[in-house]
């Protein structure tokens, strides 16, 4: 195999694969922007058109290669990956091997079979290109780098309180400057893994090509900005103003889908998930994030009670805790009928409060309650009538209820 070591830039490196492996050649970057491309020779397919006059994959082929598993095959191996012709999106059979550095990816070399099959000998060519290649990639991804790590930290700025509506100038003269539209109706998503550092390191590197170089994959018209913090995932998402109604639709078809694809990928459930409340003044883009850490927050605490909540808004009577838990705090509050349910279950080996608890989930339903703890109405009624007399309370008196819903769940609630 003739050396190619000398080229001055990739669209020569390009060509110069080209004339050892016979095929059209394209290089692109870890999000499929195209950086090189060769001379065609041979009938070139409809997906090598698209992708060159516009300078990235087409969307539809991307999803297309991830549902089949071809992105994932070539961020885990440095290996050509043989990937079968898609009629129905125009495409071709091709060859691909990605240009890597250990576990990173910084771009791919993508080779249409439009003259002849790739044979062993091939893919030695394909194998050293990747290698000389990566020089270059990596000045292109040390200037992406700077420019992501600009729009980092505006977004935490977005995300702080010093981004308040009286900067709404600023803020838009600096989005303009990153080269960002800000839609009229933003959201604040917050997803958080549960999973082994070595899992997570997989599972960010997927979420962040996701949501990359798949943007039509999810329910949202606009992802502008999103950042990791430890182990959590943070999403601005956005819609225009006459879609405002959707919002929360779109926030549930969000989560349930990178809910659906990690799981699928890396099995269980694995993820924690909440949203805010759509704003439209960016400067307020802050108390959307403070409203989904929140659910985040309560929902850590109080698992069994907010399983299916996502939504502040579907906290309901929950977006009080933090604040009561905090205020019976300072005021040294206890609530003696509890006291006097719980030291009885304690000395008598009973189930007075949580016989209570379920009674007061059910809002009062005898035989829902019974089904619940699997007892017999009757015997209900029996715990029912202990829960009066040892704790002192009235079950018919709507201020009982209401005070020991509250003072059951706070007790749980320790965030």
């Amino acid at each position: 195999m003739e050396p190619f070591e000398e080229f001055s830039d990739l669209m020569e490196l390009a060509d110069m694969i080209t004339e050892r492996v016979g095929n059209p050649i394209t290089i692109e970057d870890m999000n499929h922007h195209v950086v090189a491309y060769s001379t065609h020779g041979g009938a070139i397919d409809p997906v090598r058109i698209q992708t060159i006059m516009k300078r990235k994959v087409p969307e539809e082929v991307l999803i297309r290669f991830w549902k089949d598993g071809i992105i994932q095959a070539l961020m885990h191996s440095d290996e050509p990956v043989r990937v079968p012709a898609v009629r129905e999106v125009g495409l071709d059979n091709r060859v691909a091997i990605s240009i890597r550095r250990g576990h990173e990816v910084f771009g791919y070399i993508w080779v249409q079979e439009a003259v002849r099959p790739l044979e062993e000998k091939d893919f030695a060519v394909l194998k050293r290109a990747a290698r000389l290649a990566l020089p270059r990639l990596l000045h292109r991804k040390d200037r992406h780098a700077k420019q992501e790590e600009k729009r980092n930290q505006f977004f935490w700025q977005l995300l702080s309180r010093g981004a308040n509506s009286g900067e709404a100038v600023d803020i838009e003269k600096m989005a303009a400057q990153l080269r960002l539209t800000l839609p009229s109706v933003l959201v604040v998503l917050v997803w958080e893994a549960r999973c082994s550092d070595e899992v997570w390191s997989d599972v960010q590197k997927e979420l962040a090509y996701l949501l990359a170089n798949l943007r039509d994959f999810f329910s949202f018209r606009y992802l502008p900005l999103w950042t990791f913090d430890g182990r959590q995932l943070i999403v601005l998402a956005g819609l225009d103003e006459w879609e405002q109604d959707q919002a929360e639709n779109a926030s549930k078809a969000f989560i349930h889908q990178l809910r659906k694809r990690l799981t699928r990928r890396f099995g269980g459930e694995n993820m924690i998930a909440a949203y805010g409340e759509p704003v439209k003044d960016p400067g307020e883009i802050w108390i959307s994030y403070q409203q989904a850490l929140e659910v985040m927050q309560i929902k850590k605490a109080l698992p069994d009670e907010l399983e299916a909540v996502e939504g502040y808004h579907e906290l309901g009577i929950y977006r009080l805790f933090p604040k009561l838990k905090q205020w019976n705090r300072e005021m040294k509050y206890r609530n003696p009928k509890l006291e006097r349910l719980l030291k009885y279950d304690q000395e008598n080996q009973s189930n007075l409060l949580e016989t209570l608890e379920a009674f007061l989930d059910n809002s009062g339903k005898v035989n829902q309650t019974a089904n619940q703890l699997h007892i017999h109405p009757n015997t209900l009624g029996y715990r029912l009538k202990r829960i009066g007399e040892v704790g002192g309370i009235d079950l018919d008196d709507p201020n009982d209820h209401i005070m020991l819903f509250l003072d059951v769940k706070l007790r749980k609630y320790n965030p």
